[in-house]
Order: C-alpha cells, then sequence, then structure tokens
C-alpha cells in the first residue's frame, strides 16, 4: 500500500482492513507533545491481570540442559546507561524516533535481554509491545494482529507466539503490566510476570527487561521478532519501530528479524525480512 493510503488524522478515522478488529495508524511525523497523565480508558485490558498459574514459570529458571542457543554475555541491567553495556553490534536505530532514541538486543542461553530509549517513556502508559516468534523451526510467515491498547491495534509482518509487554507505569488500578502475554481467544493473557525484571533509567527515557526463554518456548533456536512503542497520538500512533521497516498501522505490518538464535548476536547477522 502506497505512503498516500496511510491516514494522517486521529486514530478513530483509520483506513480499515479485511479483519475487522484491525485499528491501524500511521507512526510518522513530529510529536504532538505528551500524552495526558490520565490513563487511556482502555489502556488497562483485562489482561493487565496475572492468570493463576503465572507463578508457574519464573525469571530465574534454569536453562534447558543441552540448548543449542548461543551464549552470550549478559548485559547486567538495572536501569544505569543499560543501552551501553550492550556490544555496537547489538544496538540498532529505530524508525520513526521521536529524538536520539535507539534500542538493543542480547540473549546468552537463559534469557532475552532488550533495552529501549525513547522520548515517548518521560509521557506515561507508553508501553514496549516486542512480538517474538520462537521455535524450533519456523514456518512460512503469516500476517496477524496484535494486542489492542489505548484503542489501538497493530498490524504484525507473522503470527507471534508471545508479547513482552513493558511500560514505565506499571499499575493503572488494575494491577502490574509488565508480563509475557500470549492470545487467549480474543484477548491477551498474562503467562508471567516481569515486574523484577524490568528497569527503568532515572530519567525516565529507557526501560530495559530480562525474559527467561523458559517463558518463550523453553529452548526456541529460531525467532521473528519486531517492536513498537505504543505511542497513541494523532498522526504518531506507533513510534521507535525495530526494524525500521516495521510498519505496525498497515497490514501486512512490514519488516521484521528473523534471528538464528545459535549463530552469532550481531545484527548483520540477523536476517531483514
Amino acid at each position: 500500500m502506497a505512503d498516500t493510503a496511510q491516514p494522517i488524522g486521529s486514530s478513530r478515522a483509520l483506513l480499515l482492513l479485511a479483519l475487522p478488529i484491525a485499528t491501524l495508524g500511521c507512526a510518522r511525523g513530529a510529536s504532538q507533545g505528551p500524552a495526558s497523565d490520565a490513563a487511556p480508558p482502555d489502556a488497562t485490558e483485562v489482561a493487565d491481570a496475572a492468570p493463576p498459574d503465572v507463578a508457574q514459570v519464573t525469571v530465574d529458571a534454569p536453562p534447558d540442559a543441552g540448548c543449542a542457543i548461543s551464549d552470550g554475555t549478559a548485559p547486567a541491567l538495572d536501569g544505569i546507561d543499560d543501552l551501553a553495556k550492550y556490544p555496537a553490534d547489538q544496538q540498532l536505530t529505530p524508525g520513526a524516533v521521536l529524538g536520539a532514541d535507539q534500542a538493543a538486543l542480547a540473549w546468552t542461553r537463559d534469557a532475552l535481554f532488550v533495552t529501549v530509549s525513547s522520548a515517548a517513556f518521560t509521557a506515561p502508559y507508553e508501553p514496549l509491545h516486542l512480538y517474538v516468534e520462537t521455535g524450533a523451526a519456523l514456518a512460512t510467515p503469516v500476517a496477524a494482529m496484535g494486542k489492542e491498547y489505548s484503542g489501538l491495534t497493530p498490524a504484525l509482518p507473522f503470527t507471534p507466539t508471545y508479547l513482552i509487554a513493558v511500560r514505565r507505569v506499571s499499575d493503572a488500578g488494575r494491577g502490574p503490566y509488565e508480563g509475557v502475554f500470549v492470545a487467549a481467544g480474543s484477548r491477551q493473557a498474562r503467562t508471567l510476570a516481569l515486574d523484577d525484571a524490568t528497569f527503568v533509567a532515572p530519567d525516565q527515557q529507557s526501560i530495559s527487561v530480562r525474559v527467561p526463554w523458559s517463558a518463550l518456548g523453553g529452548c526456541p533456536t529460531a525467532m521473528r521478532l519486531a517492536l513498537h512503542v505504543v505511542h497513541a497520538q494523532a498522526g504518531n500512533e506507533w513510534k521507535d519501530l525495530v526494524p525500521a521497516t516495521h510498519t505496525p498501522w498497515q497490514m501486512p505490518g512490514g519488516g521484521y528479524y528473523e534471528i538464528d538464535l545459535t549463530g552469532p548476536q550481531s545484527n548483520t547477522s540477523w536476517a531483514l525480512r
């Protein structure tokens, strides 16, 4: 779809495509200022509450014996200058940035590590949503829709098996938000709380998260990945896109990374699809 077909006004007047729950917005253009301090009425979907079995997977679960995931160096995430703890070839410049925004990705045999620095996080209720499809092998990708947040439902270039979701303001009256989510009918269910594995910088501009592979399929050796920040402002509904070719406002979702988790952790080895 050409850029001329992308809506530029309010998300309530966006172009609707074949999937009936799709709400597609444009991520481009200048920022229109910080979001309101009040949480959007639908920003805390019922999925925010952890299901009864949320404690069955723990953040420090031991690695799968004999797992072939390449064992890199774990960044010591604590919210203090976390981006600098990743090698340069594991750092990325997102698309649709709000300033000097950056992202970084690494993994060990135990866990996946992600840090995103964005001016969007200085406003409350603007979450980082990281979609992954993991497995021993990946079938042909099938476009899908992601998790609704603040009236927006993103288009994705593959069908995710998991959503990793974190935000600076974690409690809007319905419990913590940070966690791993999976599809549960027409909604999302949180299967792992990440409240103690999420780190926010003192200046509020960076968010880091550590997610055990035990919550992402056990020992996956292949992964598809796309992430964005839900900005929820007219004309700027999604920001900080990784990869930069990801288009959550437009089906089928644009680009994504396909990563061999047994191989090098350098972003030059990740396949951009």
